[in-house]
């Protein structure tokens, strides 16, 4: 059972999921009448709504994945998890979302349909489409970001520039982290990437990258940090949450310098450090435009209790499903 549970929780990256749903309930948050319960309410289909991204990315790549030497153990492409059971998955937890659009409240529920969309095409065609890649990541980027504005009436230009930096930070994340971690895999496979178009290539100890890319990673950071500090002056900010965010995107430079300086970058998750600057900037900013900012803290403290059981509980299953392997 735990081994089971172990594939299944893999799939959808289990781990990941509440952060990445974090936009749904600091967006509710943002809402002057929205209650605690919806807040909760809508952070569960998040949590359906990048379960299916996962999943379905794990379906649609899994021919391109058992090429891979380093997916090979992956629930799908071990077999371990058959791929009709995932696509059940898949079409569970997209009418988990769907029926929450239909009986949840929300103010602009277009962004919240173009979220799915975006995340159903995103998932199954985007590397199969004639969009350019860099196109098709930013509108990832955007579809993560949209609950932030799905529940404000009348969202302002500060409130669009808070989500626009999301957008951004979340791009730079798939690009920065995901692209640099499977380069080797996707240029086997033909395929073009936005990290590929932007010039990565394999190199020894790591990846070769190039002014384009380095480019990039400052200028998207550098406009992330102008929508965040912009978006906190418009709030009329109170300093401690200014200096907060300054501090932050600050820290965030030293790191991102390291990012871009060298010629070759080390595959792994210590390649996007630099993107907590601009993220606890985005929290910042999201906290001054809420007229209850101990609604804001609430969400921050569910969405980082429910990671960190995830994780825990992710940890606990690896260490059983071992253990029932290794008496098997």
């Amino acid at each position: 059972m735990a081994g089971r549970l172990w594939d299944y929780t893999g799939l959808v990256r289990l781990e990941c999921l509440p952060l990445m749903s974090a936009p749904f309930p600091l967006g509710v948050a943002l809402s002057p009448g929205a209650s605690p319960t919806t807040a909760y309410a809508w952070f569960g289909a998040g949590l359906a709504l990048h379960g299916l991204s996962c999943a379905s990315n794990d379906i649609a790549d899994r021919e391109l994945d058992a090429r891979d030497p380093r997916r090979a153990n992956r629930p799908l492409t071990s077999g371990r998890v058959p791929t009709r059971h995932a696509v059940v998955l898949s079409v569970l937890l997209g009418a988990l979302f769907t029926l929450a659009l239909l009986a949840l409240p929300s103010a602009h529920p277009g962004l919240l349909w173009g979220a799915l969309a975006l995340t159903v095409w995103g998932n199954l065609r985007q590397k199969r489409s004639s969009v350019p890649t860099p196109v098709s990541d930013l509108l990832w980027g955007a579809s993560v970001a949209a609950p932030l504005l799905a529940f404000t009436p009348a969202p302002t230009a500060g409130q669009v520039a808070t989500a626009a930096a999301l957008a951004l930070v979340v791009t730079a994340f798939d690009v920065a982290g995901g692209d640099v971690k499977d380069l080797v895999a996707d240029l086997a496979c033909g395929l073009r990437t936005s990290g590929i178009v932007l010039g990565l290539r394999p190199a020894p100890g790591g990846v070769a990258t190039s002014p384009a890319f380095r480019w990039a990673m400052s200028v998207g950071y550098a406009l992330a940090a102008t929508l965040c500090v912009s978006a906190l002056i418009a709030a009329s900010a109170r300093p401690p949450l200014l200096l907060a965010a300054l501090g932050a995107l600050l820290a965030g430079t030293v790191p991102l310098v390291r990012h871009t300086a060298v010629r070759v970058l080390a595959p792994g998750g210590s390649s996007v450090l630099f993107l907590l600057g601009p993220f606890l900037a985005v929290l910042c900013a999201t906290a001054a435009w809420a007229q209850h900012p101990v609604r804001i803290v609430a969400a921050v403290g569910v969405v980082t209790g429910t990671t960190a059981v995830a994780a825990v509980g992710r940890l606990v299953l690896g260490r059983s499903a071992g253990r029932g392997a290794a008496a098997r």
